[in-house]
C-alpha cells in the first residue's frame, strides 16, 4: 500500500516509517521542514515538505495514497508542562492540523485515516480495567483540541472511508520524556506523579510503530494500545533498574501534585487499559515492556 504519514520526524512518525517500510509498504513521511528530510529518508521513506496546516497543501502531499496515518504531537517534557503556553503548539497540532490532515485525506481520495491518541483521556478507574467501552473524562477546555480531533477522524469515516484511532499507552523508550525521567531517577529527583499503587499502562515506541502497521487491519473504530498495566511503584523500580542505580525513582510531593493543574493531572491518575480488542483484531502484541533490560537502548 501507499501510506503518508505525518509528523514523519517525530518519536512515533519515525518508528511507523520505519515499521511500515519493514513491512513492504510504500511510505511517505510529511515534514514541515527541508530538515526533516534526510530524518525520514534515514527511515527508509520517502519525504514530501508540507504545511500541515494548509488542507490544499495536504492534498497535494497525500493524493494517489490509500493511507493517511496521523502522528503529529509536541508534548512538554516534565514539569514544563505546568505552563499554560508550553502547550500551544500540541494544541494547535491537534485541533487545526489534525483537522486539515482529516479533510485533505477526503479530498485527496484517501480511503483509510488513522489517528493517534491517548489513554490519558480516561478517567481514574482505580484497580478495574478499561476498555474502549469506558466514557472519557475530557469536560475540561483543556481537551477540546484532543476532542476535536476524534470528531475529525470520525466524519472522515463516511462514505466508504474508514478510521481507526489509536489510544496509546505511555510511551516509553528514547523519547525525550523517559530520558528527562531516567536523568531525574540518577539524580534522586523526583518525577513521577500519582501514587505507588496506581496503575500505569506503558507503551514502548518500537511497539507503537509495529502497532500503527497492525492498525492497518484494523476496521473503523477505537482502540486501546499498551502493554500489560503495571503499578506506578513497579514503574518506579523498572526505570531505577534501567537507570543504572538502586534507589527507585522518586514521586512529587503531594502537595506539589495537588496544584499541577488539568494537563499534568492526567499522570496521575489510575488507568489500567485492556488492550485486548485490539490485539483479538490485529495479532499485535507488545515486544518490549519495562522490565525488557536495555529497552532505552532500543
Amino acid at each position: 500500500m501507499r501510506i503518508a504519514v505525518t509528523g514523519a520526524t517525530g518519536v512515533l512518525g519515525q518508528e511507523a516509517v520505519e515499521a511500515l517500510v519493514a513491512a513492504g509498504h510504500e511510505v511517505t513521511g510529511i515534514t514541515r521542514r527541508d530538515s526533516g528530510v534526510p530524518i525520514v529518508e534515514g527511515r527508509g521513506g520517502a519525504a514530501v515538505v508540507a504545511d500541515v496546516f494548509d488542507a490544499t497543501d495536504l492534498a497535494r502531499a497525500f493524493r494517489g495514497h490509500d493511507v493517511v496515518i496521523n502522528t503529529l504531537a509536541h508534548v512538554p517534557v516534565g514539569m514544563a508542562g505546568l505552563r499554560p503556553l508550553a502547550w500551544r503548539e500540541d494544541d494547535r497540532l491537534h485541533l487545526e492540523a489534525s483537522i486539515a490532515i482529516a479533510k485533505a485525506a477526503a479530498d485527496a481520495g484517501v480511503r483509510k485515516l488513522i489517528q493517534e491518541s491517548s489513554v490519558f483521556l480516561y478517567p481514574d478507574n482505580g484497580t478495574d480495567w478499561i476498555t474502549e467501552d469506558q466514557p472519557l473524562s475530557v469536560r475540561n477546555q483543556a481537551f477540546r483540541p484532543r476532542v476535536r480531533e476524534m470528531r475529525a477522524a470520525v466524519d472522515f469515516a463516511t462514505s466508504g472511508r474508514s478510521a481507526v484511532v489509536l489510544r496509546l499507552g505511555q510511551l516509553f523508550g528514547r523519547d525525550p520524556q523517559t530520558t528527562h525521567a531516567l536523568k531525574a531517577t540518577r539524580e534522586g529527583d523526583p518525577i513521577l506523579l500519582g501514587k505507588p499503587e496506581n496503575y500505569i499502562t506503558l507503551l514502548h515506541h518500537t511497539d507503537a510503530g509495529l502497532a500503527f502497521v497492525a492498525a492497518l487491519r484494523a476496521d473503523s473504530g477505537f482502540y486501546n494500545v499498551g502493554g500489560e498495566p503495571i503499578t506506578r511503584g513497579r514503574w518506579a523500580k523498572d526505570l531505577a533498574m534501567e537507570a543504572g542505580v538502586e534507589t527507585p525513582a522518586k514521586f512529587y510531593p503531594e502537595i506539589t501534585q495537588a496544584i499541577v493543574g488539568t494537563r499534568l493531572e492526567v499522570q496521575r491518575r489510575s488507568l489500567r487499559v485492556s488492550s485486548v480488542r485490539f490485539m483479538s483484531e490485529t495479532g499485535w502484541r507488545p515486544t518490549v515492556g519495562p522490565s525488557t533490560k536495555g529497552w532505552s537502548r532500543r
